[in-house]
This record gives structure tokens, C-alpha cells and sequence, in this order.
């Protein structure tokens, strides 16, 4: 088990939804290690005792986070018509309860964070902590230099500025052009938008980190339990 909001280790337990057990914990019918909590937001951590009417509350599995690598071609959604990425985790126990952070289009591939903890994910996509999203973008044609100081500035998307960007030249040719983008918020088709901008087409679209993660070794349709000190990393930002 990792650090808990009281409500959500009684939910995860079992004891209703969050709301039920949120009343229960300002009835003053929660205590943690023997003393009554009345703070529904307060941290439940590891091997901490806690009881709801005097009996023991069994403490609810651990979340679950995987680092894996979105092959193009698959939606990222837990349902959909066409492929999902959740199709990779079927194997996986209690996989019906995990779902991708964050959004890759169809066609683009790299780093996703697939895990069942609702609270991180909502923090994670919050604009608010603007967590650097590494990509690597290739598109048509050959890109000027003298152009890379307007990916930086700010976009109008959907009537909002967007935040500023990174970018840099990786390789180009006359025939197409590698950069390397870092956004720090997640907008509908943004690096697309951005490049149509300035009338280039993005050919393919690779996310190579977000926030503390590294896509690292891994290979298109592969992923991996978090590392301790990934996780850890994660947890810093709940």
C-alpha cells in the first residue's frame, strides 16, 4: 500500500463510496492507531492501524503504475470501437480498474502511464504543476531554424493561450525535418496544431518523457511495473 487519503483507503476497502465514507469519518466513527480522525484528507500510510467501529479495517491493495510504450494505432481509452491501449493489459489482475493518464492520438507512439490511482492522474493533468511533456516530432519538408522561436512563443487553441514551449533542431534534410518539443500541458492535437500553424504536417509523433518518467528501453507494445524511485517520484506530486 502506498500513502492514502482516509476516505479513499476506506472506499478501497470496501466501506462505500467516497462520499459515505467521508460521512463516516466526520461522525467520528474512524480511528487511526486507537485516536478518532475527524480529517477526511488525512494520510493513511503504510502499517498504520485504522478501524471503523471499533473493528479493524483490512488495508485495500495497493495502486498499481506501468510505464509502457503506446504503439500507433490504438486509441487511448479504456473503451472505444476501434483498439485500445488497454488491450495490452488484459492479462494483467484486476485490470478492469486501470486506465491510461493523458491522451497520445491514434497515430502517435511513445510514453503512457497506465495505473488505477484517480487521485495522481488528476494532479498529473492539472495545468496548475506544468509537467514537462518531451516529444519527438517529425514533419515534412525541411523546417527552418529561424522558425523555432515561434513554437516557443504562446498559441491560441480553443479561444486559451497555451503555455510556452521548448524546441530543437535534431536533423533535417529537404525531404523532412526531427525536433524535439516539450510542452508543459496536454491540449486536443497540440504539436499538430502548432506545426499546421507555421503550414508544416507532422509526420510521426513520439512522446518521450512526462513529468519524472522516461520512456527509456522499452519497446513499442512493451511495458513495466514503475521503478521504487519512479513511484516515488510520482507520489512527491499527490
Amino acid at each position: 500500500m502506498v500513502v492514502m487519503r482516509l476516505d479513499r483507503f476506506l472506499a478501497e476497502a470496501g466501506l462505500g463510496s467516497r462520499r459515505e465514507t467521508k460521512k463516516l469519518i466526520l461522525k467520528g466513527r474512524v480511528k487511526v492507531e486507537g485516536r478518532p480522525v475527524r480529517d477526511p484528507s488525512y494520510r493513511v500510510r503504510p502499517g498504520e492501524h485504522v478501524e471503523v467501529d471499533g473493528k479493524p479495517v483490512v488495508s485495500p491493495p495497493g495502486y498499481r503504475y506501468f510505464l509502457f510504450y503506446k504503439p500507433p494505432g490504438y486509441v487511448t481509452s479504456t473503451r472505444d470501437k476501434l483498439p485500445t491501449v488497454m488491450e495490452f493489459f488484459r492479462e494483467v489482475p484486476r485490470h478492469e480498474r486501470l486506465f491510461p493518464v493523458g491522451r497520445l492520438d491514434r497515430d502517435a507512439e511513445g510514453l503512457l502511464l497506465i495505473t488505477d490511482d484517480g487521485e495522481l492522474a488528476h494532479r498529473l493533468l492539472h495545468p496548475r504543476y506544468r509537467l514537462p511533456r518531451v516529444y519527438e516530432v517529425e514533419v515534412e519538408g525541411e523546417f527552418p531554424e529561424e522558425l523555432l522561436p515561434c513554437l516557443e512563443e504562446r498559441f491560441i487553441l480553443e479561444g486559451r493561450l497555451t503555455l510556452p514551449a521548448r524546441a530543437r533542431l535534431l536533423y533535417r534534410s529537404a525531404d523532412s525535418t526531427r525536433l524535439e518539443i516539450t510542452l508543459y500541458e496536454g491540449r486536443h492535437h497540440q504539436v499538430k496544431r502548432m506545426f499546421s500553424r507555421l503550414g508544416f504536417r507532422v509526420v510521426r509523433l513520439k512522446r518521450l518523457r512526462f513529468g519524472p518518467l522516461e520512456l527509456g528501453s522499452l519497446r513499442p507494445g512493451e511495458f513495466r511495473p514503475l521503478r521504487p524511485e519512479e513511484q516515488a517520484d510520482l507520489v512527491k506530486l499527490k
